[in-house]
């Protein structure tokens, strides 16, 4: 059995702008906060909270208080919200939620959550494109301030919810930062992206780079190769 491992923006949801957007906008109106950096690999970690402390580091020389915290993540939340409803709702990732379906019905793979995000704003933004919640194990930018470290909490709410280990895991990422993460966790890789992003994620070292689930046989065939696993699949 194997554990697979899904980033939320990007890898399920079509999220990035509107959560770009909306943080640097939650900057702005709680803080004051202007002339931001979006090039996020220029952060330590690509991870709501990391990428609020080290700004706050730079504009103020010290760390965010927890209140400050919280007002943050409210209106970044509500930003989050409105953008979502003037677009008809956050978009899946075409072919996510059968993909998803079919891991959680399948006997050789189990399914995880860990992304950068905090956990109300991954929640919401799953929620609003129909994905899949309950009965998912998952760790977001509340449990820690690191990729690695959200992904090594996913990997071990996994083992205690599934009650097994995962010898092997797979994780599924749209950025340069995922990869990077989880080649530093020892996780094999697949990527969902196109374009400049797909080519970057191959500049990495990504074997596997899909534009979406559309062609679900294809991520299959690429989720037993990267995990050797050669028969007795049970995709329903």
């Amino acid at each position: 059995m194997k554990l697979v491992m899904f980033d939320i923006d990007g890898t399920l949801t079509e999220s990035n702008n509107l959560d770009n957007e909306s943080y640097l906008q939650a900057l702005y109106e709680v803080f004051g906060f202007s002339e931001i950096s979006s090039d996020w690999t220029s952060y330590t970690h690509v991870t709501d909270a990391c990428i609020l402390k080290e700004i706050f580091q730079s504009k103020l020389d010290r760390i965010p208080s927890s209140r400050e915290i919280e007002a943050f993540q409210q209106r970044f939340l509500e930003l989050l919200v409105d953008g979502a409803k003037a677009h008809g709702g956050v978009k899946a990732i075409p072919g996510s939620s059968n993909i998803l379906k079919k891991l959680l019905a399948s006997g050789d793979y189990q399914v995880a959550y860990a992304g950068g995000a905090w956990a109300a704003s991954a929640i919401f933004k799953l929620k609003s494109a129909d994905l899949p919640i309950d009965n998912i194990p998952c760790a977001f930018s509340d449990d820690n301030e690191s990729r690695e470290g959200i992904m090594a909490i996913a990997h071990s709410r996994a083992e205690t919810y599934y009650n097994q280990l995962f010898s092997e895991v797979i994780y599924i990422g749209d950025g340069v930062w995922d990869i990077r993460s989880a080649n530093k966790s020892g996780y094999s890789f697949i990527g969902i992206a196109s374009d400049n992003q797909a080519q970057a994620l191959f500049n990495e070292g990504a074997t596997d780079v899909f534009p979406n689930y559309d062609d679900c046989e294809s991520f299959l065939v690429a989720l037993k190769k990267v995990t050797g696993i050669t028969k007795g699949e049970t995709f329903s």
